[in-house]
């Protein structure tokens, strides 16, 4: 199992937006004759919100490429009600907030009209939504990847339960198992779901979601013929749509990057040089791949919240034992967000022997860029001279190439 690199659902709507992946929002459409309509149409926004202040502000805004454009706001009544009207020409994704960390998103399509019954701090698991299916749909997928999210964790706690246990190893393979398990099986039920709406905006969701922080349900660079289905349907029946339009965008760029082969930010392969790599240490003061230059390095992508690059790091202590001598070491790259969750993990995994680097900006990192990063762990074995040997070789796997190349040098 690998996990990729978004966690919250707002913050995956700017990021979905802002960064090269271009990716959209879903919008579940109420019918066929709904989706094709092209003429604006109202729609209305009603219910009530318990637990509402006197002083809180209830906000309707749409979701476009990269922000959020406010609608109206109004202030829920003594009782909780609150009722807005608006229009929109496409189906489109709006967000219903009391603030930035208390939101239920919709799906809204022309001629709607929307009953939500929710309560303060906890908008994003409604009481009752009637009126619209695209937010019926959200609220199932979410309760939905809940689950899968509850099961990986317990795996994760599990895992770091164990961390003294003598059987940690066979525990490790056992857990790794069962992880893939639950992901692939939540892979599919995703792509079931997405082909049954072909002809609706929820498919554009789908392409978005996370099975986990930056572990994506569908990689378009491997998986481009599920965007370009979406595209295709999608783009016919809702040429106007500024989502549907920058989706458009991103599968005219991806097929043109999958037709020309390798292109710029794509991961670097075995016999080529690996890019040189200049991030802060733990202490502030800048490292550097190159200064390694003359052993065989081990440059190893990770962070503090990944299980499975959390349950790879006792073999690289192992490894790091039996070849440091011989000219072998670690260069690890960390995407975190937070320091102390950073410098915690190295501490609790020992794997303080080591060079330490990382930026802090998680997803946004520029070795996330630069590598073509689109999951961890990730790593590149590469030579005394800085060239790629293997990649992302992992257990067993690492020790027989360590053991090859050591032995000949």
């Amino acid at each position: 199992m690998k996990v990729n690199l978004k966690e919250s659902e707002q913050k995956l709507f700017y990021v979905i937006f802002d960064v090269m992946s271009k990716k959209m929002i879903l919008v579940l459409l109420a019918s066929v004759l709904l989706m094709t309509g092209c003429r604006k149409g109202s729609f209305s926004v009603s219910g009530t919100i318990e637990g509402a202040g006197d002083s809180d502000y209830l906000l309707l805004r749409e979701v476009k490429p990269g922000f959020l454009e406010p609608v109206d706001s109004v202030v829920p009544g003594k009782d909780g009600r609150f009722s807005f009207r608006s229009e929109t020409e496409w189906p489109a994704f709006f967000m219903l907030s009391m603030d930035d960390d208390d939101f239920l998103t919709l799906l809204v399509s022309p001629g709607e009209k929307i009953e939500v019954h929710a309560a303060r701090n906890a908008m994003a698991e409604p009481q009752q939504v009637k009126g619209s299916e695209g937010t019926s749909e959200i609220i199932s997928f979410r309760k939905d990847h809940e689950v899968v999210m509850a099961e990986l964790k317990h795996l994760t706690d599990i895992y770091n339960d164990s961390i003294d246990s003598p059987s940690l190893p066979l525990l490790m393979d056992s857990l790794d198992r069962r992880a893939a398990d639950i992901v692939t099986a939540f892979r599919e039920k995703a792509l079931n779901l997405l082909e049954e709406n072909k002809t609706s905006m929820v498919s554009v969701y789908l392409l978005n979601q996370q099975v986990v922080p930056g572990l994506q349900l569908f990689d378009p660079a491997k998986n481009p013929e599920v965007f370009y289905s979406v595209d295709s349907t999608l783009y016919t029946l809702f040429p106007g749509s500024d989502l549907v339009l920058d989706l458009h965008t991103f599968v005219a760029g991806l097929r043109k990057s999958v037709s020309v082969g390798k292109r710029a930010g794509e991961p670097p392969v075995a016999g080529e040089m690996l890019p040189e790599i200049v991030l802060p240490d733990p202490d502030g003061d800048t490292l550097r791949l190159s200064s390694m230059k003359g052993k065989v390095v081990l440059v190893d992508f990770w962070a503090a919240w990944c299980p499975p690059c959390r349950e790879e790091n006792p073999n690289l202590v192992r490894l790091y034992d039996m070849y440091h001598w011989r000219g072998f070491d670690i260069f690890q790259v960390s995407l975190d967000l937070r320091k102390e969750d950073w410098t915690d993990a190295i501490r609790k995994d020992r794997l303080g022997q080591w060079k330490h680097v990382s930026d802090l900006r998680y997803r946004d990192s520029e070795v996330v860029k630069q590598f073509g990063l689109s999951e961890i762990p990730a790593s590149f074995l590469i030579d005394r001279e800085g060239k790629v040997i293997a990649v992302n070789l992992r257990g067993d796997d690492l020790r027989k190439k360590l053991d090859e190349v050591l032995g000949e040098q």
